[in-house]
């Protein structure tokens, strides 16, 4: 196969701050690792002004520090692999570097700009975190600007320390602040790479979603983005967005206390090694919960005069009423994050002795409810059903469309033929969107690939002109009030309208234990 590279003045570009120089890889460019700002520990970050000579942008810049480190014994690293493609990286806590990938870096090209916002809570992930966030494909196929970043995280990037001091009122949104910036340096540098600043489209799976549903409640963003899209992003977690803000300023003074620090000596926070502060952090945890605690579901943003709070809970801006919104979820999301994992290839016995344990007696009625909505599963997948995003999805699309608003929506269904069978599980969603199955071996499969074609090109469509209909797209209709089409997207894809709403609430009654991510732990605030 015949192959180009070069990396020299045909790939420089001169940014607000200063030259780049990235790399041509066959038929693109990729810029990788540009700074785009920089912050002292807890304080509110400040884009970069200028730079002599040129930065080589030819590999991604370091990522945020996590408090919970990568562990294979848990996270099932190595033995999930072949259904992520996990990818991991040096961290520092100057973390602020963004990519971009681009068909030809031409000024004033106006090519649509997607950018991606990564998951992994408000705690841990990266841009670089799986193989399938490589934007080359969407670039290529879609011929867009296709944009992501890194940014502070956990104890650096949610903590909420101003009682320490006027300059730190906005920490515990500093993870926040950070994307705010990288967003205004795509607004004010897209152009020299060929991208439309004004045809941007934000897309995030999981707590990339809960990133993009906090920038629609933060005025700072407005005018930076014209575009969502929620993949898997949408659980709502009840009474964590009114406990937050004292939860996370509780923790914050438990820490610094801690670290035997004081409202006089706070600055010596800044010099202390991010391992020390990691660990005096998971001491603190053990003192509120015990050995086993979430440590990283508890942190978030916390909403104030910046971030005005999750709106199914306080309330939607009238921007954020206005922006046009892919959403969805897919039908197992938390099968992967069940203390065992049981293969498909269980006896029909076995998958009734199971649901008997879920739902008791009511074990019939709940699997007449789920082949209702969904004819011709395995009932293993009743067993296995996400509750908590799809229903948060569904809340959100509901509120969307009573506004007026352009509303799609999506389930993801599709069975692998992995391990004898494997439910559509959390992230599956990402090589799918992203083009990118190659890079996830189980994915690697004819029907794989055929939906991930008809769910790549949607994303480019809606990301090019708002709509995300066109091509080889099954037609895809919009969620409306009163008409909630969702488009189940499978072997077969279809359109089917509100199908689910009694499944969902009769779960909700009739579970004996819970498949939900919400189901988490928090500390009391103290009063």
């Amino acid at each position: 196969m015949n192959r180009r590279f070069y990396c020299d003045e045909r790939t420089e570009v001169m940014t607000a701050a200063g030259k780049v120089r990235g790399c041509f890889v066959n038929d693109l460019y990729y810029f990788r690792g540009i700074p785009y700002a920089e912050a002292e520990r807890y304080e509110a970050p400040k884009p970069i002004e200028h730079w002599d000579g040129v930065v080589e942008a030819v590999t991604y810049g370091p990522v945020a520090p996590t408090v919970q480190k990568p562990d294979v014994s848990t996270m099932n690293a190595l033995t999930q692999q072949p259904l992520f493609g996990y990818r991991f990286w040096p961290e520092d806590e100057k973390c602020q570097y963004i990519n971009v990938w681009t068909t030809k870096p031409e000024f004033g090209r106006k090519r649509p700009v997607m950018v991606w916002v990564h998951g992994g809570g408000f705690s841990t992930g990266s841009s670089v975190e799986q193989m399938s966030y490589d934007g080359a494909n969407l670039c290529r196929d879609g011929d867009l600007v296709v944009v992501s970043f890194n940014h502070r995280l956990n104890i650096l990037g949610f903590l909420d320390m101003s009682d320490f001091g006027e300059k730190y009122w906005n920490s515990g949104n500093a993870g926040m602040a950070d994307i705010v910036e990288a967003l205004k340096w795509v607004r004010k540098n897209i152009d020299k790479f060929g991208g439309d600043p004004d045809n941007v489209t934000l897309f995030g799976q999981s707590g990339g979603g809960g990133k993009i549903q906090t920038l629609l409640q933060t005025p700072a963003a407005d005018g930076l983005y014209n575009r969502v899209i929620f993949q898997s992003g949408l659980m709502h977690i009840a009474d964590t967005e009114d406990r937050q803000p004292k939860v996370s300023k509780m923790m914050a003074n438990a820490l610094v206390a801690k670290l035997g620090l004081t409202k006089e000596t706070f600055e010596e926070i800044k010099k202390v090694p991010f391992e020390k502060l990691r660990e005096a952090f998971l001491s603190v945890c053990k003192d509120f919960e015990g050995e086993g605690m979430n440590v990283g579901m508890m942190l978030g943003p916390v909403h104030n005069d910046w971030y005005l709070g999750a709106p199914l809970d306080f309330g939607f801006r009238e921007h954020a009423k206005s922006i046009p919104v892919i959403c969805g979820s897919v039908l197992c999301e938390t099968v992967l994050y069940m203390p065992t994992f049981t293969p498909y290839t269980v006896s029909a016995e076995k998958r009734q002795e199971m649901l008997t344990e879920l739902f008791g007696d009511d074990k019939d009625y709940m699997i007449d409810l789920f082949e209702k909505a969904y004819p011709g599963r395995d009932i293993m997948d009743l067993y296995n059903l996400d509750r908590s995003t799809r229903q948060g999805t569904v809340e959100f699309a509901d509120a969307m469309a009573g506004f007026g608003n352009k509303v799609w929506n999506y389930m993801i269904s599709y069975q692998l033929g992995y391990f004898g069978g494997m439910p559509s599980y959390h992230g599956i969603c990402l090589p799918l969107v992203f083009g990118n199955t190659e890079y996830v071996d189980a994915l690697n499969e004819p029907d794989a690939v055929a939906l991930s074609q008809k769910m790549h090109q949607a994303w480019i469509n809606f990301a090019t002109n708002g709509d995300p209909n066109g091509g080889d797209v099954p037609e895809w209709k919009q969620y409306k009030t009163g008409e909630c089409g969702t488009m189940i997207f499978d072997k077969q894809c279809e359109m089917r309208y509100d199908y689910d709403r009694e499944l969902l609430s009769e779960y909700q009654k009739k579970a004996k234990m819970s498949n939900s991510f919400v189901d988490i732990k928090m500390p009391e605030p103290e009063a």
